[in-house]
């Protein structure tokens, strides 16, 4: 990497990015730092840990992330930032909290290089100071260089959406899932059984460790279970630097199909009847399943998500937080005829 142009990752919640973020990439390319902003723009759902461990680490010299009265609370930072995460990132890279408004530190950042922006109209100190504490520098005032300004894309705004507030699954079933040791199963379904109740797909084996070894296993058992799902495409791991074991993955649209066929009672004529009402019955987003079907929002988008993945149908833009179905495919009008 370029030392003399340094390149940082701006982490940042959406609401924040024209009012902030992209005002403050041009301060930063004032001192020869470049952004990268657009596909660091964190959705309510998107997980930071993935994408920093994923993508980020290997292609930036710091991680800038915004914290402000909207972000705070999402939860990137409330659920995902944890004390040893943190630890490891700032291991591999600079870590630098950059608080708006007047949002306080949390708790879990405090001990990293944080910098307050008072007052948004003004703060050529506190950009000096991020920009020393990126290129390593001890406290002199850095002076601007000449350097081509980031260009900005304009991205609309989108209302927030409305969601049907889910009810619990039906009971699980007993149910013995093929090709998977009864550990393996118990860990398919405690993986999934936390993604439709948080509604998003990506998790931190700590947040599951706890029901696991209720339920009977043990560490080794537990990271060998997610090692066999990882292998089948059911989960899919991120391998943090440094560690042996699974501590964050995603689950995938076939690892949800696998447990929802085996502990969803009736889930195959369901996902049949949702892909009927989208080709034959007029209805075209995930709001418009959940009114019908009177299921959690998180089964019905876990679901579309397998249609897409098995080509069944095609996706169009996200409005608003509403998933837009565009057309079920040939593919799935023939699974349909068959049945």
């Amino acid at each position: 990497m370029d030392t003399n142009q340094p390149t940082v990752i701006i982490c940042h919640a959406s609401e924040d990015k024209n009012s902030f973020v992209i005002p403050f990439t041009y301060k930063l390319a004032e001192y020869g730092v470049k952004s990268l902003v657009d596909e660091w723009e964190l959705q309510h759902n998107d997980s930071i840990i993935e994408k920093i461990f994923t993508e980020g680490i290997k292609n930036s010299s710091a991680f800038l992330i915004v914290l402000s009265n909207l972000s705070a609370n999402k939860p990137w930072v409330t659920e995902e930032l944890r004390a040893g995460l943190v630890k490891r990132i700032s291991i591999h890279s600079k870590l630098i909290p950059v608080l708006i408004e007047n949002v306080e530190i949390p708790e879990v950042l405090a001990g990293t290089e944080w910098v307050k922006i008072r007052d948004l109209d003004n703060y050529d100190r506190e950009i000096q100071q991020i920009v020393r504490t990126i290129r390593g520098e001890s406290a002199v005032t850095a002076a601007p260089i000449a350097a081509p300004s980031p260009a900005p894309r304009a991205v609309p705004s989108a209302p927030p959406s409305t969601v049907a507030t889910p009810r619990p699954l039906a009971q699980a079933v007993d149910s013995v899932i093929p090709g998977l040791s009864p550990s393996e199963a118990i860990v398919l379904k405690v993986c999934n059984e936390y993604a439709v109740d948080k509604g998003r797909t990506f998790i931190n084996t700590s947040d599951i460790r706890r029901t696991l070894e209720a339920a009977g296993l043990v560490p080794q058992q537990i990271n060998k279970s997610l090692e066999v799902l990882d292998d089948k495409g059911w989960i899919k791991a991120a391998r943090i630097l440094g560690t042996a074991s699974v501590e964050i993955f995603n689950v995938t649209p076939y690892g949800f199909e696998a447990y929802a066929r085996a502990y969803i009672p009736g889930y195959e004529e369901l996902a049949l009847k949702m892909l009927n009402a989208l080709a034959n019955e007029g209805l075209a987003t995930n709001d418009d399943l959940a009114s019908q079907f009177n299921i959690p929002m998180s089964v019905i988008n876990f679901t579309l998500d397998v249609f897409e993945t098995k080509d069944l149908i095609k996706k169009g833009k996200s409005l608003g937080g509403a998933v837009l179905v565009k057309n079920v495919t040939d593919a799935g009008k023939r699974l349909l005829e068959g049945n």
